[in-house]
């Protein structure tokens, strides 16, 4: 039993021992093959007249975005529209409880009658005391106490006046209406609640045409936007989250004053007849005004963002260099190079991010129909 015990070990040992072999003299095989030189799409930049489009990521906003508050305070006794409508400026929004306030003008148009009633009788006075004095019934001093009593009625009739105005005043706030035209938030208080003169807000209200699209520039691109007059910020475009283009164009119509992170914040307007946009969406501003002649234009894809720089990898000599550029707009699916690259250079367009610098490579030449369809698939 012992014996057989220790036949079985030697076997399985020398199974094992020639696994082992078998799988070391595989590896051995591998590492005498030669390494495959990876293939890459490359394409040369050439030089064009073109429209230089400028794009910049914004966000849609309200031009006036103010929450709704009564003058008046009381409770909600009526509500005219729901939240998330739409309303012209003058719309009745809300009634407020009008009790206290008739009561008011009641009591101040009471006060005024007396008062005009009494101012009256004083002038009826004084007019008798005119005729009194001028045949001397009554002296000089008595005529002139009835004269000053007789403004002092004045007086207070006008101020019963003015009182009997005020709680007109007050009457009408009780309708809340609003003050421009636009949309209601959806957070609008419901019937019963009480409200607080000016401190409550009832609902808020935002503006919807036109309507403002914010976005970031640049320190470089204000001073370039700055050169051309403002022209370039007149004619603005507006590519929606679809891919669709707005059918209105915009104009730059604010610039902040400072700058922040060196961004600076603008604001466009653009016409919002049928209320497409909406407050807090997201849209791409572009601007394609600017004529350049002689651009020198590589495909967009190749460019590989690193480190806030913009870098291209071309081929020298069968290998990978890379090489830092300036830019300056897009056209189409071109971007515009200022500087870091001539004609002569070979890019690499599809492939880039699977190699280093220094490594070899092959290279295969597209065409520019070749080139469009592999930028249409990238973007699909």
């Amino acid at each position: 039993m012992k014996n057989k015990q220790i036949f079985l070990s030697a076997l399985v040992m020398s199974a094992f021992l020639s696994t082992g072999m078998f799988l070391g003299g595989c590896g051995g095989g591998k590492k005498g093959l030669p390494q495959q030189t990876l293939q890459v799409s490359v394409y040369k930049p050439f030089q064009s007249d073109t429209l230089v489009t400028q794009e910049y990521a914004g966000t849609v906003m309200a031009m006036q975005k103010v929450p709704i508050r009564a003058n008046v305070s009381g409770a909600v006794v009526e509500k005219f529209v729901e939240g998330g409508a739409y309303v012209s400026a003058g719309d009745a929004l809300y009634r407020i409880d009008t009790r206290n306030y008739a009561s008011a003008l009641a009591a101040a148009k009471a006060k005024s009658l007396q008062a005009l009633a009494t101012y009256e009788n004083a002038k009826k006075d004084l007019d008798r005391f005119g005729q009194l004095i001028e045949s001397g019934a009554i002296s000089q001093k008595v005529y002139d106490g009835q004269k000053t009593a007789t403004e002092t009625y004045r007086a207070a009739y006008e101020a019963a006046q003015s009182q009997v105005e005020l709680a007109g005043n007050s009457m009408a706030d009780t309708v809340v209406k609003a003050p421009f035209s636009g949309t209601l938030s959806t957070d609008d208080i419901p019937v019963g609640t009480f409200v607080a003169a000016g401190q409550t807000p009832l609902v808020t209200l935002s503006s919807s045409n036109p309507i403002f699209v914010q976005f970031q520039m640049s320190e470089k691109e204000y001073l370039h936007w700055s050169a051309t007059g403002g022209r370039q910020g007149d004619q603005l475009k507006l590519c929606l989250a679809d891919g669709t283009m707005y059918g209105e164009l915009g104009e730059i119509v604010q610039i902040n004053s400072g700058l922040t992170g060196g961004q600076m914040t603008v604001k466009a307007a653009f016409p919002n007849p049928n209320n497409l946009l909406i407050p807090g969406m997201y849209a791409k501003i572009v601007s394609d005004t600017q004529y350049k002649k002689g651009s020198l234009l590589i495909p967009t894809k190749a460019i590989i963002q690193l480190l806030n720089k913009d870098m291209v990898d071309v081929v020298v000599d069968g290998k990978v260099q890379q090489k830092h550029i300036t830019i300056s707009g897009q056209h189409g699916i071109y971007t515009i190079v200022e500087s870091g690259l001539s004609l002569d250079d070979v890019i690499i367009v599809e492939g880039q991010h699977k190699v280093r610098a220094g490594q070899e490579v092959e290279t295969k030449e597209l065409t520019k129909d070749e080139l469009e369809e592999v930028t249409q698939k990238t973007e699909e």
